[in-house]
């Protein structure tokens, strides 16, 4: 045995008692746990066992037994029965992770470097085990009220970090492609209405998983149609009683950890939406995504956004006008204005910007101005 198992087998139990209290000042739900409580006592002796059992393991390089995956779903089944939340049940699996890899590293030395990779290497090959054998005890344990929907949410979550999927199965239907729509809100939903989100979909066997309370997931089939899709995205949006910016991308399974990343820079930019009408992703918003992350670019376009402020109504005049591909008939109809009161806005722009809102230059400035202005409070100021 090393130096560097030798250290971390010393420090087993002072490691177990840090992580348990990490859990209890971090996660909400385990703060009301008293210490010398059952709770807490079996949080520190699953510490202890994970970490000794670890360390023999990767010490032999011998993967987790049967038995050993039995007891860590035993586990989640337990924290399942005491009434803890899945949210929580996913911090406190992402917390471990961290700290089983921090512990490592924060004892190794230069000399340990071969010791140090066989660590890391067996707790990144052996996580995913572990972590979907707690995660699937966890689903056993919840009522039958409300197995299917926490089973849809760890569907998604594992979905959307392109982890093995099959514990969690079953009877549930697994698309090869989906299509994926993030939803971000101002503020953050409350829990009730979180609550009446996920059991919205639950009913068709959507996936779908809050990732912040301000930032919702949903994963649709990519076959089903975009009208299909566009219904769904109104439910939630409706469910949440207030706007919601959104972005979208199609990804296969496997790969949507990347989809996960580019909807989610979609929907940061995209302006939010009472009554979604589209489904916006990067093809229609990539400009606006380049933008945000050139701060000396965003500032430039903020002085069109300045001048277009000093008109009557002109943002949401050149908005209806992109969004019906610059036609004027049906542009009037949308505002509920007369054709000329829309030709006088539209020289107006040009008045203002110097730049004709139907030109391909103004296509492409003018609509990414008016996106910023919806998407940013006080774009303009």
């Amino acid at each position: 045995m090393s130096a560097l198992f030798d250290a971390l087998r010393e420090r087993v139990e002072v490691n177990a008692r840090q992580a348990v209290e990490t859990f209890t000042s971090e996660v909400g739900e385990y703060q009301a746990m008293r210490p010398g409580s059952d709770e807490r006592i079996g949080m520190y002796d699953f510490a202890v066992f994970i970490r000794r059992r670890s360390l023999d393991l990767a010490a032999a390089e011998l993967p987790l037994s049967e038995a050993d995956l039995a007891g860590i779903a035993a586990v989640g089944r337990q924290r399942a029965e005491i009434g803890l939340s899945m949210p929580s049940q996913q911090q406190v699996l992402g917390l471990h992770t961290a700290m089983m890899v921090r512990e490592v590293h924060d004892l190794a030395r230069p000399e340990d470097v071969t010791d140090l990779l066989r660590i890391v290497g067996w707790l990144g090959a052996q996580g995913v085990p572990a972590r979907s054998a707690y995660l699937r005890g966890y689903t056993r344990g919840m009522g039958t009220a409300r197995m299917l929907s926490t089973r849809l949410e760890i569907l998604a979550r594992a979905l959307l970090a392109d982890e093995p999927v099959e514990p969690f199965v079953a009877d549930l239907r697994l698309a090869g492609q989906y299509h994926l729509t993030v939803l971000r809100t101002a503020r953050p939903v409350t829990a009730e209405a979180q609550a009446e989100v996920v059991a919205a979909f639950t009913a068709d066997r959507i996936p779908v998983t809050w990732l912040a309370a301000d930032e919702l997931a949903v994963l649709t089939p990519g076959n089903e149609s975009p009208t299909r899709i566009l219904q769904r995205v109104r439910t939630a949006a409706a469910l949440t009683g207030q706007p919601c910016r959104i972005g979208a991308a199609q990804g296969a399974v496997g790969g949507l950890a990347e989809t996960l990343a580019w909807a989610r820079e979609a929907s940061r930019v995209a302006p939010p939406q009472e009554r979604p009408d589209r489904l916006p992703g990067i093809t229609d918003l990539f400009v606006e995504m380049a933008v945000a992350r050139a701060p000396a670019v965003d500032g430039w376009l903020r002085s069109y956004a300045r001048a277009l402020a000093s008109g009557p109504d002109l943002v949401a005049t050149l908005c209806a006008y992109y969004a019906h591909d610059m036609n004027r008939t049906s542009t009037a109809t949308a505002l509920h204005i007369h054709p000329r009161t829309l030709d006088y806005r539209l020289r107006r722009v040009r008045e203002v910007t110097g730049i004709d809102p139907s030109s391909t230059a103004g296509v492409r400035l003018l609509s990414a101005t008016v996106a910023r202005t919806l998407a940013v409070d006080h774009y303009a100021d």
